[in-house]
């Protein structure tokens, strides 16, 4: 199905969410429930807040224990989009946080702590579309438990994002890890490795940085690391930067603040083909999906440590 037909898919509106009624979800009343967040879909800030209480099972074990940053699209998507980390005020009650000094700055960043439908719901209704998480969980936040490659393909084309995955995976399979795809939401991919606990943040970051030049050289015409983006051509970007304190990709599942309603979905790697589209997951289309085996079911099973000497 392709994206632009969301707003004729109504599988997923007339749904009713367990838990909710009427303007009240995990017993969180809804504000503004009809506000249309994405116009041209119809898609409204009820049946945005539903999605992601229907699929919190999926999505909870990403957030849970781990500092996150949102995307607030309080008008939806056309009435302007801005990041946000330090919630020092305004949250419900029972919303965790934890306060975190910035190295940059000095100022303390007071970080949402994710792992509770309620606390997904609270920040939905906030106007909270997208979800962002960090390598780490708090407690140990100078040791990731994932890195990720981020493959950004200049040309919009997801064939190009896919064709430089499968150069990833073949290198990563040389030194036997193991990856797991999912769509980041937009025309590119993202490829996470779990991780045991051990190195620490800059260990993975420089692993991470090998990782994508050693791939960039095996596949000049491919794939680049170049900073500048005026330098990158058509070449897919390869971007490893993601791995830091502070970084953070979208979470599997979330919704992302584009035209569409586009989620970041996981992935088994025979889905990456030049053909799909990943647009074609998205908010309401996505429900079918969970009821499918989940392809990430078994990625916190094969934590693995970094090669040495690299």
């Amino acid at each position: 199905m392709n994206h632009l037909n969301v707003k004729n898919d109504k599988s997923f509106a007339e749904q009713r969410v367990r838990g909710v009624d009427g303007a009240s979800v995990a017993h969180t009343p809804i504000t503004h429930p009809d506000k249309r967040w994405w116009p041209e879909e119809g898609i409204t800030k009820l049946e945005a807040v539903q999605y992601y209480a229907e699929v919190a099972p999926r999505l909870l074990p990403w957030l849970k224990h781990r500092l996150l940053t949102v995307e607030r699209c309080p008008d939806g998507i056309e009435g302007g989009c801005f990041f946000e980390k330090n919630f020092s005020k305004g949250l419900p009650d029972g919303v965790p946080t934890l306060a975190v000094p910035a190295e940059s700055s000095g100022k303390t960043v007071h970080y949402i702590v994710g792992g509770s439908k309620q606390t997904v719901v609270a920040l939905v209704n906030l106007g909270c579309i997208a979800v962002h998480v960090m390598n780490c969980e708090v407690g140990s936040l100078d040791q990731p438990d994932w890195l990720a490659f981020d493959l950004d393909p200049p040309s919009g084309l997801f064939a190009d994002a896919a064709k430089a995955a499968f150069i990833l995976r073949e290198l990563l399979e040389r030194m036997r890890i193991r990856s797991f795809p999912k769509t980041t939401g937009g025309r590119g991919l993202h490829v996470l490795v779990p991780l045991r606990r051990g190195p620490d943040q800059e260990q993975v970051r420089l692993f991470a940085r090998a990782v994508c030049g050693e791939i960039a050289r095996m596949s000049p015409r491919t794939i680049t690391v170049e900073m500048r983006k005026a330098n990158r051509q058509s070449r897919v970007f390869a971007d490893w930067l993601r791995n830091a304190f502070g970084q953070t990709i979208a979470a599997p599942y979330s919704v992302r603040c584009r035209r569409g309603a586009p989620v970041s979905i996981p992935l088994d790697w025979d889905e990456v083909r030049p053909e799909l589209n990943p647009l074609d997951f998205n908010l309401r289309t996505t429900r079918r999906r969970l009821e499918a085996k989940d392809p990430w079911i078994d990625f916190w099973q094969h934590r693995q440590d970094l090669p040495e000497g690299i």
